[in-house]
């Protein structure tokens, strides 16, 4: 009997010792297939890295790298200049192209008259690039104080062909809007607001979004809600949302009108994977459907700037503060840190993982 024991020992050991062999290979050829790319700037030069291997962006100096999406072989990084007033541009495969020129207004100057914009994300889908921002209405509002001002309007771009969502009267007891990003589902742009009755300090906000031009209501003013975020999965698209009553927050599907993951836990800017919700808004640590999920990470590096995660695998920047001063940034790939730089020399900002 005892001489059975030992070879069937053996036996379990080489099976478990294949079993997680088979899994690291597995791993591995996941992570290998993936291409990773990091926007921000380094020597005073706009640029990104692809698996580490750095591309500085034509006439890039001066200039930020903001963010990076790529699509088929192509690559887009979006960038703002580091002077104010900020000027804005965007690069397709590295070659440059000025955003005031492309949605048809001035530079951005100190003068009123000027078409003062300001973008605030981009997004790409099938080869065409979607703006979403701000700009300056030509229209010239007269308040009863007899006062000339500019109205503002909220828009988006297509192909630099700008849409209208809602147009901003300088008056104080006139509402406001205030959005964060957007995205596309299914051809379709989302761009959510929240709504302020006046621009009194705190006012109630009405929630809601646009469909490409078609204004949706999700909460009214006096239900005390607001939004943080959207972004889309393959079962929907999400509103991260808080609610000044009660304190909670929650994700609003937008597709199946439903709500979940009540919690009292920070929820703001987040990305899905397939239904996964990865948010980051607590800085620290990530929450993945509402479960906090610390990483292994150097000392000292606990905000993370950006996060995005495809198949199961976790792509993140984290930064390092000193004194409330930005010291310097990693790049993880789940627990393993893949590329860093120091302050110094510049600064990491977006990260894309594209399956190969």
């Amino acid at each position: 009997m005892k001489n059975l024991i030992l070879p069937f020992i053996l036996l379990l050991t080489f099976m478990f010792s294949c079993r997680e062999n088979n899994i690291d290979e597995i791993l591995e050829q996941k992570l290998n297939s993936v291409d990773v790319y990091i926007a921000g700037k380094e020597n005073n030069t706009a640029c990104y890295w692809k698996n580490n291997i750095k591309t500085n962006l034509t006439n890039g100096t001066g200039i930020t790298a903001r963010k990076i999406i790529v699509e088929n072989n192509d690559v887009y990084v979006f960038g703002t200049s580091d002077v104010t007033p900020s000027n804005f541009y965007l690069w397709k495969n590295n070659v440059k192209i000025n955003i005031n020129q492309y949605i048809g207004t001035n530079l951005n100057t100190t003068n009123p008259a000027d078409d003062f914009h300001n973008i605030d994300d981009f997004l790409i889908n099938q080869g065409n690039i979607y703006l979403l921002g701000y700009v300056r209405s030509p229209i010239i509002s007269v308040p009863p104080s007899g006062t000339q001002s500019y109205t503002r309007e909220l828009c988006y771009w297509k192909n630099g062909i700008k849409t209208v969502l809602f147009t901003e009267d300088p008056s104080f007891s006139s509402p406001f809007i205030t959005t964060r990003n957007f995205t596309i589902h299914n051809g379709d742009v989302y761009i959510p607001i929240n709504k302020g009755l006046n621009k009194i300090v705190d006012p109630p906000y009405e929630v809601g979004y646009f469909v490409n031009s078609t204004y949706h209501m999700v909460s009214s003013y006096s239900d005390q809600k607001s939004f943080r975020h959207i972004s889309k999965g393959s079962n929907g698209v999400y509103l991260s949302m808080y609610d000044n009553n009660t304190g909670n927050t929650y994700y609003r599907n937008l597709i199946t009108n439903t709500n979940n993951y009540f919690s009292q836990t920070i929820k703001g800017k987040f990305n899905l994977d397939g239904n996964d919700i990865y948010d980051f808004s607590n800085g620290e640590h990530f929450f993945k459907n509402d479960i906090n999920t610390p990483l292994i990470y150097v000392s000292g590096f606990n905000h993370i700037e950006d996060l995005t995660a495809l198949n199961q695998n976790v792509y993140q920047i984290r930064s390092k503060s000193i004194n409330d001063k930005k010291d310097s940034y990693k790049v993880y790939i789940n627990n393993t840190e893949v590329l860093h730089i120091s302050s110094v020399n510049g600064l990491f900002t977006s990260v894309f993982a594209k399956q190969n």
